[in-house]
Parts: structure tokens; sequence; C-alpha cells
């Protein structure tokens, strides 16, 4: 043997035994449109050979998360992205003031299959309409746990998912790092597409009509919290999707040095 190959297959254990006993989880906020940022954030960690194992989401997070479980590349779910946004389905959906009308066109993409039939864990958070309690969708079929996730009133009315109707999960956890450390994650990576500051306490309406003050803690479990720089967008520009999906991939860019380290086992936890 080689001592350049004995130092490969050396380098080689290393990298499969850290593996083995560190899992990395991905919390992705938040956040509509701007959820491309997700994506160029998922591609820049694919690019520096970072291994997500568990996927948590809220939102236009847990479309991606849903998507990525699935097995799907960051690039081929930019492509998939674009098309359900300016598909007839979508229209219809925002003229119905119902995601409903994209469950067909989502459950297409993510291969009509259950939460617990997706290659990797996934969990998607809701609230829930009658008392805004938090509800993590860890079962059931994915393309209504994400567009449940997803239903921001006024814009859309709330999603029913088995007994309970389900409003955007914002409103109780927006970056739900601590959903994945539930899921079995020992290191979690959040990306935060608003300030957290506004994550701390939210509003949320019940379908009574008695509107509540919700207190947030899940992204205080991220171990590093990536804030990309999307102030100058909104929720609703899907016209600048590629400016912000390259926001995305700036910010972990920028900060990989500290992403690497934290991978390797760095436990400090530190908001970037």
């Amino acid at each position: 043997m080689t001592r350049a190959f004995g130092a490969h297959m050396l380098l080689r254990r290393t990298t499969e035994k850290f593996r083995r006993s560190n899992k990395i989880g991905i919390a992705l906020g938040s956040g509509g449109a701007k959820g491309m940022a997700h994506l160029g954030v998922l591609q820049a960690l694919k690019e520096n050979g970072i291994e997500l194992e568990i996927y948590c989401g809220t939102s236009a997070g847990s479309i991606v998360g849903a998507l990525c479980a699935r097995g799907y590349a960051p690039a081929d779910i930019v492509s998939l992205l674009t098309n359900l946004q300016y598909g007839g389905a979508a229209l219809t959906a925002m003229l119905s003031g119902s995601l409903e009308p994209l469950l067909g066109a989502v459950d297409d993409a993510l291969g009509g299959v259950k939460i617990e039939e997706l290659s990797k864990p996934f969990c998607a958070i809701a609230t829930n309409c009658s008392d805004g309690s938090e509800v993590r969708l860890k079962t059931g079929n994915a393309a209504r746990a994400v567009l449940a996730s997803s239903s921001i009133p006024p814009l859309f009315r709330g999603m029913k998912v088995g007994d309970s109707l389900l409003a955007d999960g914002a409103f109780c956890n927006a970056v739900p790092g601590d959903a994945a450390r539930e899921l079995g994650a020992d290191i979690v990576i959040g990306v935060a597409l608003s300030p957290a500051r506004s994550y701390e306490q939210t509003e949320f309406t019940c379908s009574s009509g008695e509107t509540l003050l919700l207190r947030q803690s899940g992204f205080l479990q991220c171990d590093l919290l990536l804030e990309p720089d999307l102030s100058a967008f909104h929720a609703t520009d899907i016209h600048y999707a590629p400016q912000i999906y390259d926001a995305g991939y700036e910010c972990a860019t920028r900060n990989m040095a500290q992403i690497l380290q934290l991978c390797r086992g760095a436990a400090s936890r530190k908001r970037i």
C-alpha cells in the first residue's frame, strides 16, 4: 500500500466516522419568494461537500426541504419551483385564496409519497388555526403538509390536515432548529430569510377571531444561523428569483470557513 493511498483511506475512514456520529440538519425558514435563497445556500453546501442528513422547514422552507429530502438537487429545485410559480395552478390558487389547487402539482413533484417515505428525515411546521399552537408534521402526505405550512393568511385560507385546520408555520416557529434536533440532528444550520429578531414574537389571529401573541425560540436551537441580505426583496418578489438565489449563495460562501469548522465538530454556537 502506498503512503498516498494509505492517507486517502485514513481520511475516508475519518470522514465516515464523523458522518456516523454527527448528523447535520438544516432548518429552512419562512419567507415566500425569498425561499429561493435557500437553494443558493444548499448549492454552496453541496459544492463544499457538506452532507445534510435531516431537513426541517417552515412555509417556503418546508417546500424546499421536502424536495431535498425526496432527493432533488438544488439546481433541479430551482427549475421546478420556477415552473410551479408561473403555472396555471399558481394563478388559480391566488384567485381562490387557497393552496389546494397546487396540491396535485406538488404531490407529483414529491412522487405522491408520505413524509415517512422520503429519503431523509423531514418535518414541516404549521400553526393550528384553532389555538395558535405549533404543529410538527412528520407523517402523512408530504405535499399537503408543505402546503399547509405555506398557507399564509389572509392571502390563503388554512388547509385541512386530518381533523385540523392549519396555517403558515411562520407564526409559531419560523426557523425550526428545535424540530431538527428533535429528529436527531447533532449539528443544526439555520437559514433565516428575515432578521432573526423579527421571530421573537408574532401576532396570530385564531379562527375564533382572538389575536394571540406568540413567542418563538426554535431559531435559538441552531448552532449557526445564516441570514442572507434580502432587505431589498419582498415575499412576493418571484421575478427576482435569480438575485435572491445569489444572495443565499453569497451568504453561505462568505461564511463557509465557519460552516466547515462547525461541521467538523466545533460545538460553539454562533449567529452569522
